[in-house]
């Protein structure tokens, strides 16, 4: 099934804020807003409401940030441009939520989840934070604390929280308990971006470079960085992108379009990996042993993308429904395990991360031959768990997500390197800091838990 859209290719600062707009049917402007006529992402928003959701059509649209570890935080930085009044920034963030519901994850140029050790950022280190990082997790880059940088595509600016995901939804819910609108509601999807023309091309094993230019191995695993005109990359560091999956009633625009809006997606950075995530106040204990997980998840909460309903009473905590199906190919793993990842904000403005093991053992020996790249281990082929926050508390704002976790397996590279003679081989293929592993993974949409009002 394919859809009308293009790229929007705005960059400020040589910060990369660039969407991919997709149109529900046929029915779209002339011509696309392109960044020459709508130099900020409110100027884009601006012109698609009036040129397409509010012109009396069938016209329906999105806009899909995509690649926000290239934007130097300006991607989810909470700025207002042009607005005088409280007024007129609830009326953009509204603008924002009605037409980017979705934000892509994963992609050639790498992991956009988060990362370690950014500023008030609290909670336990993630050590699968460090995947798939276009810029090296040791590297010392200062950063950018509570401003943006300058300089995110060429890999020189300052680094910053907001340029990853986990922590634009937390802004999200920063920006709700500011004004009332949480502008940065946004499911998860994943892509290739490997302007190859080559969309589901995210194999480890096949990895073709990205834009045409690597065509030989030697030049995906060229260790240098390059610098380009408009950006800069080492393409080792680069990877085969992901996939986005939707959850829809059918196979046709009308359904995957209107479960993209109400962000029923997940995205993958290259399995098929097929992951449920419902959340609510009380679901059957033996949910994982019946045959209607879907089912029962529909009937007793909401799924992925949704928001929790009002809390039932003042000792009451929400219950996660997960369940996830390994990729059934040769090119999937066994999953590992299920993770929580829980996000909020404190009194003091700052931000905590909570992460948790649902399902499965992060311990279970699995591993990988280095010289033949066969997986030794135990693993899963399903996951299932009925989870509830032990630490919940009623009157904090909150949001959660699922990552399912595959057992380790040969990055990209490791294979190209393994395919040359030892002395054809390049610097990076015994470069500590280029991983010789990596651990698959997907990404469900968030579920959202809004606090009720305080009393003054």
């Amino acid at each position: 099934t394919t859809f009308v859209g293009y790229e929007y290719s705005l960059a400020i600062d040589s910060n990369n804020m660039h969407r991919n707009v997709i149109f529900r049917n046929a029915t779209v402007p002339a011509l696309p807003v392109s960044a020459q006529e709508a130099g900020t992402p409110q100027a884009l928003w601006r012109n698609l409401e009036r040129s397409c959701l509010d012109s009396d059509t069938e016209c329906d649209v999105l806009a899909i940030p995509h690649n926000s570890n290239w934007s130097a935080g300006r991607m989810f930085y909470s700025e207002y441009p042009g607005a005088n009044t409280p007024a007129d920034e609830i009326r953009m963030a509204e603008l924002r939520q009605r037409l980017e519901p979705l934000v892509e994850i994963m992609q050639v140029k790498g992991d956009s989840e988060c990362r370690n050790g950014l500023y008030q950022v609290l909670g336990s280190a993630d050590e699968l934070c460090d995947f798939e990082k276009l810029r090296e997790p040791a590297e010392p880059a200062v950063d950018c604390e509570l401003s943006t940088g300058v300089g995110g595509m060429q890999l020189s600016s300052c680094i910053s929280r907001l340029s990853f995901v986990r922590y634009g939804l937390i802004e999200g819910l920063k920006e709700q308990q500011r004004i009332g609108v949480n502008p940065l509601r946004l499911g998860i999807i994943a892509a290739s971006d490997n302007h190859n023309a080559t969309g589901g091309a995210v194999a480890e094993a096949d990895f073709e470079g990205s834009s045409g230019q690597d065509t030989l191995p030697a030049d995906r695993l060229q260790g240098e960085i390059k610098v380009g005109n408009v950006a800069t990359n080492s393409p080792v560091r680069s990877n085969p992108g992901g996939l986005a999956g939707i959850w829809a009633e059918e196979n046709s625009r009308e359904s995957l379009f209107t479960a993209m809006k109400r962000r029923e997606t997940f995205g993958t950075s290259g399995p098929r990996i097929v992951p449920r995530f419902f959340g609510g106040w009380e679901f059957p204990q033996d949910l994982c042993k019946g045959g209607d997980f879907a089912a029962q998840g529909y009937e007793h909460g909401v799924p992925m993308g949704g928001e929790l309903p009002s809390t039932p009473g003042p000792d009451s905590a929400p219950v996660f429904a997960l369940n996830a199906l390994r990729d059934a190919s040769d090119e999937g793993a066994p999953l590992q395990r299920i993770q929580i990842v829980k996000g909020w904000v404190d009194d003091l403005g700052r931000m905590h991360q909570n992460i948790y093991d649902v399902a499965g053992n992060a311990n279970n020996g699995a591993s990988v031959d280095l010289e033949t790249c066969e997986r030794k281990g135990e693993g899963h082929a399903q996951l299932c768990s009925v989870w509830q926050d032990p630490d919940f508390d009623a009157k904090r704002d909150a949001v959660y997500y699922a990552r399912v976790v595959e057992n380790p397996s040969c990055r990209w590279s490791t294979y190209q390197c393994n395919q040359l003679n030892p002395a054809d081989r390049p610097p990076s293929c015994n470069d500590p800091n280029v991983p010789k592993t990596i651990q698959e993974r997907a990404w469900t949409s968030p579920i959202w838990y809004t606090a009720p009002p305080q009393a003054n």
